[in-house]
């Protein structure tokens, strides 16, 4: 469709055998230590697999994996809103369903870009750990009963988005609307 544009990546098994591997790596090593010991190995690797996939990987995981997409009858996004959520994409990737945000509900919507985050840790203020290569833009998206935030600094193929890309959103947003 030539007005459909996404941004991101999609959840994929990428994180559950990223903590596999991490679990069964520190239960080799500590195995490797205390060989007397083999259940002090398999304690810690699936300590280690646990703290990996459960605490690690949902911290940060809509920023890694924040995919949606806008065409001419909405947007289209996975919700890693709460902990539950982001915990269950990672251990069943497969049956994330998408949420469709339609133009109808859409009552309010911003563009900010990594210099209108203002900091409220430094006394001066100024952005927010903006990167120096490029602009990190994400939309706000206010509905009657929600307020979603996504991610637009990559496009799925992950080349960065351009300020053409967020004029092409803008634009379907504001002729939709």
């Amino acid at each position: 469709m030539e007005n459909e544009l996404s941004f991101e990546r999609k959840i994929s098994f990428e994180p559950l055998l990223i903590s596999i591997f991490f679990g069964i790596i520190v239960a080799t090593i500590m195995y490797s230590m205390f060989p007397k010991f083999p259940l002090i190995g398999l304690i810690c690797g699936m300590a280690a697999f646990v703290l990996e996939s459960m605490l690690i990987y949902p911290r940060y995981l809509s920023k890694s994996y924040g995919y949606w997409k806008i065409d001419n009858q909405g947007i289209y996004y996975y919700d890693y809103s709460t902990w539950i959520k982001r915990i269950r994409a990672i251990f069943l990737p497969a049956n994330e369903k998408v949420r469709e945000i339609p133009f109808s509900n859409i009552k309010t919507f911003s563009v900010v870009d990594g210099k209108s985050i203002m900091n409220t840790q430094h006394p001066l203020g100024g952005s927010l750990k903006a990167p120096l290569a490029r602009k990190i833009h994400c939309f706000v998206i206010e509905t009657n009963h929600q307020k979603v935030r996504l991610n637009c600094a990559w496009k799925t193929s992950g080349i960065p988005t351009t300020p053409a890309d967020i004029n092409r959103i803008v634009t379907l947003i504001n002729s939709r609307i």
